[in-house]
C-alpha cells in the first residue's frame, strides 16, 4: 500500500472501496429511476391523475366520427365524441374497451378534451408515481455522486494532474 502514495492523487485506489461500490450501485439505480420516471411524467402523469380523480362520462361517438388508430402503445383507437360536459376524443389508449363509431362507451374525463375507457393498473401506478420516482433518483444521485467525489479520489482529481512527458 505503500506504492500507492507514489501514484498520482487520481490513479490511488479508494480509501473506503466497500462504500465506493455501493455508492456507485447506488448511482446506477438512480440514473434508472431518472430514466424510468421522466418520460413518463412527461406523457402519462396528467392522463393518470384525471383518471384517479374518477370523473365518469359516457361518451357517444357518432356515426360519422372520425375515427383513428394512435397514439401508441400499441394499436390503441381513438375517435371523436361527444359526452355530457364537453366533447373531444375517447381513447383506449391505456386499456379499456375501443371505442367504436355509432356506439356509447363508458369513460372518464382525464382533461380538456380527452376522455380514456381505461387504464390498465401497472401503467396507472407507474404514471402516478413516476415524479416521485424521478425526484427520488434525482436526489439519490445527487448524494451518490457527493460522497463518490468526497470519498474517492479518482472521482474528485482532474485527469490533467497526470504526469506530463514520457519516458527520460
Amino acid at each position: 500500500m505503500a506504492d500507492a502514495f507514489d501514484l498520482p492523487l487520481n490513479l490511488r485506489p479508494s480509501r473506503r472501496p466497500g462504500l465506493m461500490r455501493a455508492l456507485v450501485v447506488a448511482l446506477v439505480a438512480a440514473c434508472a429511476a431518472v430514466l424510468l420516471g421522466t418520460p413518463v411524467w412527461v406523457f402519462m402523469h396528467g392522463s393518470a391523475e384525471g383518471w384517479v380523480e374518477d370523473r365518469p362520462v359516457t361518451a357517444v361517438v357518432a356515426h360519422d366520427a372520425r375515427c383513428r388508430v394512435g397514439p401508441p402503445p400499441e394499436e390503441a383507437r381513438t375517435c371523436a365524441a361527444t359526452w355530457g360536459s364537453g366533447e373531444g376524443d375517447v381513447s383506449d389508449r391505456y386499456g379499456g374497451p375501443a371505442p367504436m363509431q355509432g356506439e356509447r362507451v363508458e369513460a372518464r374525463a382525464v382533461g380538456d378534451g380527452l376522455a380514456l375507457t381505461g387504464f390498465h393498473p401497472v401503467l396507472l401506478g407507474w404514471a402516478v408515481a413516476s415524479p416521485y420516482l424521478t425526484l427520488a433518483g434525482l436526489v439519490v444521485a445527487g448524494g451518490a455522486v457527493a460522497g463518490l467525489v468526497r470519498h474517492d479520489p479518482r472521482w474528485s482529481a482532474r485527469r490533467t494532474e497526470l504526469p506530463s512527458g514520457g519516458p527520460s
